[in-house]
Parts: structure tokens; sequence; C-alpha cells
């Protein structure tokens, strides 16, 4: 328990400190201290778990944990830029969150997949769905931003944000680059599926192949016919939310209600 307690709390003060930074420079060399110091001891944690498990099927709170991880890297490089440690500091809180899982699920034997092509699928699946992630709170901030705009209370979030166009470019560019991730893994995906229902993979690879569509018909119809706002918004929140059902859901319903495992 000492591990995510720590991972957590390092995470946590990462993010405030990254967050106050925006307006205190000060701050900056202890915010970049702690959330690096955080990233490599989660490092070290999930290093020793591939060690000491080889090739594995991970359970959903090793999953959780790895997904945290993978938020930890893009919270570090997005906040590189100033104007976006907003988004940074919310991503390491919620790396905060998911590092609470950290040694504490269950590993599943994959003995028939070669390490390295398994270790691959998972990583693609987690950076997709961390650049995903990242696009959905910012389809958040430009929600707050949007509505704050139309009350006059723009104002109350001085040097915090940058502006909704700048917001939306972001938004679109994590949007593509995780639909390119996602595409991946899912081409990955196939390579381990001899059967659909006796691997347990029908409801995670249906619900995967929308949230893909649905992320493709945005990219599509942003650089066709130029949408942005509450429809590439919603479109944005849909999409996650049925990516999230496929994986960490499916893995819900499969490992802690039915006692089975992805095969």
């Amino acid at each position: 328990m000492i591990v995510p307690i720590a991972l957590f709390l390092l995470y946590a003060a990462g993010a405030w400190l990254m967050l106050r930074s925006v307006e205190d420079r000060r701050l900056e060399p202890l915010a970049w201290a702690l959330s690096l110091g955080a990233l490599f001891a989660h490092s070290d944690a999930i290093v020793h778990l591939m060690r000491t498990v080889g090739p594995f099927s991970i359970g959903l709170l090793e999953a959780i944990s790895l997904l945290a991880w993978t938020l930890a890297v893009l919270a570090c490089l997005i906040a590189l830029e100033r104007q976006y440690r907003v988004l940074g500091a919310i991503l390491l809180g919620s790396a905060a969150l998911g590092a609470t899982a950290t040694g504490s699920g269950r590993r599943y034997p994959v003995d028939a997949v070669p390490a390295w092509e398994l270790s691959a699928h998972i990583l693609l699946s987690m950076a997709a769905a961390a650049l995903l992630f990242a696009a959905v709170v910012t389809a958040s901030m430009l929600v707050l931003l949007d509505r704050r705009l139309r009350t006059g209370r723009i104002a109350d979030l001085p040097g915090l944000l940058p502006p909704i166009d700048v917001l939306e470019k972001v938004m679109f560019r994590l949007i593509g680059a995780g639909f390119a991730l996602l595409t991946l893994s899912l081409f990955t995906g196939f390579v381990f599926v001899t059967n659909l229902f006796e691997q347990h993979l029908v409801h995670k690879t249906v619900l995967s192949l929308i949230a893909w569509v649905v992320f493709g018909t945005l990219i599509f119809g942003r650089l066709r016919y130029g949408w942005r706002g509450r429809a590439a918004v919603r479109f944005t929140l849909f999409g996650f939310a049925t990516l999230t059902l496929a994986y960490f859901g499916s893995k819900f319903v499969l490992e802690d209600l039915l006692g089975r495992h992805w095969g």
C-alpha cells in the first residue's frame, strides 16, 4: 500500500504546484521535481511488474495504473508549453487517482502470446486512451470557456487558460494522434484474435470499432466540413465514453462479475 499512496501524493502535489506555477514561476522547479519524481517511481513499479510476471494480460486495476502512467507522461510533455500547463495539471491530477491502483490488480498469464507483441498492443491502447482522455479534458475546458463567455464571466479566469480557438486546435490534434494510435491498437489486437467468443472479445471489439468510427467521422467532418464547437465536443465525449466501455467496462464485467479474462 505504500507505493500507491506515495504515488498519489507525489502526483497530486505536482499537479497542484504545476497549476500554481502558471501565475508564480518560482514554483516551477518544485512542480517539475515532484511530477518527474512521481513518474520515475511509477515507471519503476511498472517495470518491476513486467519483469516479475513476464507475458501477461493485465487485470482491470493494473490497466488503470498503466493508463495513469501514460497520462503522466503526456501531462509532462504538454506542460512544457506554459499556456497548456492547466491541461497538464489536470492530467497529472487524473494520473494521481489512477496511480492508486498500482500493484493491487490481478495478472493473468498468457503463455501462447509473444511478450513484445502483447506489450506493444497494450501500450498502444493505453497511449490512444491517454490522448483521447486529454481531448475530453480539453473539450470540457472548451465548454467551461464557452459558458463563461456567454455569461460575461470570462474575466474570472485571468491568464489560466488559452483562447478558445487555441484550445480547439489542441483538442483536434489530440484526437488525430489518439485516432492514429487507436487504429494501430486495433490492428495489432486482431493478431491475437482466433475466436471472438471463446476469447471473450466480442463486446470489446464491437465497442472499440464503434469508438473508432465515431472519432474517424469527427476527423472527416472537421477536414471536409469544418466541424467545431458543440458538435465536435459531443462527438469527442461520446467516442471516449464508448472506448471506456470497450476496455474498462468490458474488463470489469468479465473479471469482477463473471470471473473470467480475455484469452
